[in-house]
């Protein structure tokens, strides 16, 4: 609450009489009066300053080997989605990986080619400064060379833009106006989605990105294809996050799992598995997020 200083008598009745000559040169109040807002204040330096990164990488470690290109990019740890940050264009969006095609998520709309040709899927989901979150059909590379993989709970923040990776979904935004969007293979929204703010630990150890891989069915793949939910019949993406397992050893751990789990527990340990469900439980209809280890250094995650 604003503290009004005390003046003296005299200082008071001058205060007054000016206030009596400004509202006797007005001819209406602040509001309009045909139902429109009126004029916003323009922006001060009083404006409160976006919220800092949660769990920020070193942008450096992420940055194109193209000087030409000026963009920081990243894979998502489910190989699914190449997202990229470009200061030139001031926009921050994510395309299909590996192949950059369509984004093929349910409502992705037809737009205009930027070839001038029929309309097509887009194959981007984007902000850009001062603008709504859009989707886009973008006729070049979205960032050139191999990207680094930005490990999952883990924000790139670069140049007034932040984007960040959950079990979830992968999530941008513009930092001074929170406009962004998320995207999944389930769906998307434009909305942002912060990560869950946490109690930093006293010294936290740096995150090292790693080469993202190409998804392959072999041992050691990274996407190993769809299973759906029992409950919901949803497809989710199956992806080894870590480790040396097979593809089919990923798919006969998740069908015990979805058979024999305890539908009221939020853990589940089973053949020296620990399952639990990350997903925000209103989420139900399209199914959790499943994360999966064992005591051999293997993670298998089930995502939306």
């Amino acid at each position: 609450m604003t503290r009004i200083r005390r003046r003296s008598a005299v200082a008071l009745a001058s205060i007054a009489g000016a206030s009596s000559l400004l509202l006797a040169g007005c001819t209406q109040d602040a509001s309009s009066t045909d139902g429109t807002e009126s004029a916003a204040p323009a922006a001060t330096s009083e404006s409160p300053a976006a919220e800092p990164a949660v769990d920020g990488v070193d942008a450096k470690q992420y940055a194109s080997s193209d000087p030409a290109g000026g963009a920081y990019g990243f894979v998502t740890p489910s190989g699914k989605w190449l997202c990229a940050i470009i200061p030139g264009e001031k926009l921050a969006g994510c395309a299909s990986h590996p192949t950059g095609g369509p984004l093929g998520v349910p409502g992705t709309p037809q737009i205009a080619s930027p070839d001038g040709g029929a309309p097509a899927e887009a194959n981007l989901i984007a902000v850009e400064a001062g603008k709504e979150p859009n989707f886009q059909n973008r006729d070049q590379a979205l960032f050139p060379g191999n990207a680094n993989i930005l490990p999952y709970d883990t924000t790139l923040a670069i140049d007034g833009f932040s984007c960040n990776v959950q079990f979830s979904g992968v999530s941008c935004r513009e930092d001074a106006t929170d406009k962004g969007f998320t995207v999944a293979t389930n769906g998307y929204k434009f909305d942002f989605t912060p990560l869950p703010v946490s109690i930093p630990s006293a010294s936290p150890p740096p995150i090292a990105p790693t080469v993202a891989p190409l998804p392959q069915q072999a041992r050691g793949s990274n996407q190993c294809g769809p299973v759906a939910y029992p409950e919901t019949g949803k497809p989710a993406t199956v992806v080894i996050v870590k480790g040396t397992l097979r593809c089919d050893e990923a798919h006969t751990m998740l069908t015990k799992y979805f058979t024999g789990r305890d539908k009221s527990e939020p853990e589940y340990s089973f053949d020296g598995w620990e399952c639990r469900l990350a997903g925000d439980p209103e989420s139900a209809e399209i199914g959790y997020t499943i994360n999966c280890t064992d005591g051999n250094g293997n993670t298998v995650v089930a995502q939306p």
